[in-house]
């Protein structure tokens, strides 16, 4: 037995994990096994926090029978949730044959425990369905909102029952931080909740960190944007908004039929290779108020064979024009050999300035469902110069595999009704058009 009391509610049971567990965990996540109720673990990028729990979850269902609720704010499909995150634990472990793989599920054959995966944004109440849960793990959890929290904690109250929050701090107001971190008094003296562990991490907890692709992207914003590497990484509050891109972004859906404006919806593709994920967007264009909407995206490091798939939970269907890196014209190739209507975008020299300089002329909304253009949208930021610390006009080439498809999807729109400068060829806009 490995996980603090038995599920029904029972004395401490053995609480020190197997010696193999250390081959993956670092020493912070080895608290883990613990009795505590709440385990909240924080820190930047790197750190190993989803890994890690991931890891001891399966450790946990494999050991005894267990009902886990994996829970997340936005999860449109299973896709958005860490079951796969899970798999690969399940693999990495050694223990495929004992676990069953359902689509919306995973079931240990032997001691029964099953896991489970939801959204609380579309609806809040469904948390309520969750008072059997013995383990439960809130991934991503500063995006969960206040009201979500306050019937999450109180709904899982079976006797020995856990939850599990990880987080990459934003703002210190966001209900997680406040909940966990923001219990103090004037003195700076810090009250976490009662039977709780409350732990940072960074990539010095992560035994694996330098086997991945990570450092590299690390050390390109340690270089180029401090001050946004000790967010994205550090961990630290991000109190500063004049290294962002676009700070132009609110959050929300559209009502399409009582809002006049909207253009039929366009489609973007950028191509990943390496270390850099293949990003495809889907966006309407509102000229009249000039807005942006983002309503749908896909984005994960996937195979040249699995792009149809990847096209297809985003499009309305197959014929769907999609502008995509020009870079890649095999891959393009054979995307329409499949039936696609994927066409090269006209990219050249200054065209992500121009893009961004286009962007930021209008208010951009992004659809709660998109996750990973949200996160693109907080990270995505300008270098600094290194003496006077002041942003320079030219982006650090991380966190934009999402505006780059946005840039490809829109780049005609960004051309129509704009004239020639026939002094220097230049585009400039023409205002006439609104």
């Amino acid at each position: 037995m490995l996980f603090g009391r038995d599920h029904n509610g029972g004395p401490p049971l053995d609480d020190t994990p197997p010696p193999a567990t250390k081959i993956f965990l670092g020493e912070k996540f080895l608290k883990l096994f613990g009795p505590e109720r709440y385990k909240a673990y924080f820190g930047g990028r790197g750190s190993g926090k989803s890994h890690a729990i991931a890891t001891v979850i399966v450790i946990i269902m494999a050991q005894r029978n267990v009902r886990v609720v994996c829970a997340r704010q936005y999860q449109v499909s299973i896709r958005d949730s860490v079951k796969e995150l899970l798999e690969q634990k399940i693999k990495a472990l050694g223990l495929s044959d004992e676990f069953i793989i359902l689509e919306r599920e995973i079931i240990h054959k032997i001691t029964g425990s099953r896991a489970s995966f939801i959204g609380l944004d579309r609806n809040p109440d469904s948390a309520k369905s969750l008072e059997g849960a013995d383990i439960c793990w809130v991934e991503e959890a500063r995006t969960i909102n206040a009201r979500s929290l306050e019937i999450l904690i109180p709904t899982i109250r079976k006797p020995g029952s856990q939850i599990i929050f990880s987080w990459n701090p934003e703002h210190e107001n966001d209900p997680v931080d406040n909940y966990f971190r923001g219990m103090g008094d004037n003195e700076g003296t810090w009250y976490p909740p009662h039977d709780s562990i409350i732990m940072k991490v960074g990539i010095e907890d992560n035994p694996w960190f330098y086997q991945t692709a990570m450092p590299h992207e690390m050390w390109h914003m340690m270089r180029g944007n401090p001050t946004r590497y000790r967010h994205v990484w550090l961990g630290d509050y991000d109190d500063t908004y004049d290294t962002k891109v676009f700070t132009n972004i609110t959050h929300g859906r559209v009502d399409f039929a009582n809002i006049l404006g909207w253009s039929p919806p366009r489609y973007g593709m950028d191509f990943g290779f390496g270390s850099d994920p293949s990003a495809i967007v889907k966006v309407y264009i509102n000229n009249l108020y000039r807005q942006i909407y983002i309503a749908k995206e896909f984005c994960g490091h996937i195979p040249i064979r699995d792009l149809t798939k990847a096209l297809d939970a985003v499009l309305e269907n197959i014929g769907n024009e999609v502008k995509a890196d020009s870079s890649q014209p095999g891959t393009i190739d054979h995307l329409c050999s499949q039936g696609y209507n994927v066409i090269g975008a006209k990219k050249g020299p200054g065209s992500v300035k121009a893009g961004i300089n286009w962007l930021q002329g209008y208010e951009i909304i992004i659809d709660p469902d998109c996750q990973y253009f949200r996160e693109e949208a907080r990270l995505y930021s300008w270098q600094v110069d290194r003496i006077t610390r002041k942003p320079l006009p030219i982006p650090v080439d991380a966190h934009n595999h999402l505006w780059d498809a946005v840039r490809y999807a829109t780049e005609d729109a960004q051309t129509e009704g704009d004239i020639p400068d026939k002094t220097g060829g230049v585009v400039r806009l023409n205002i006439g058009r609104r």
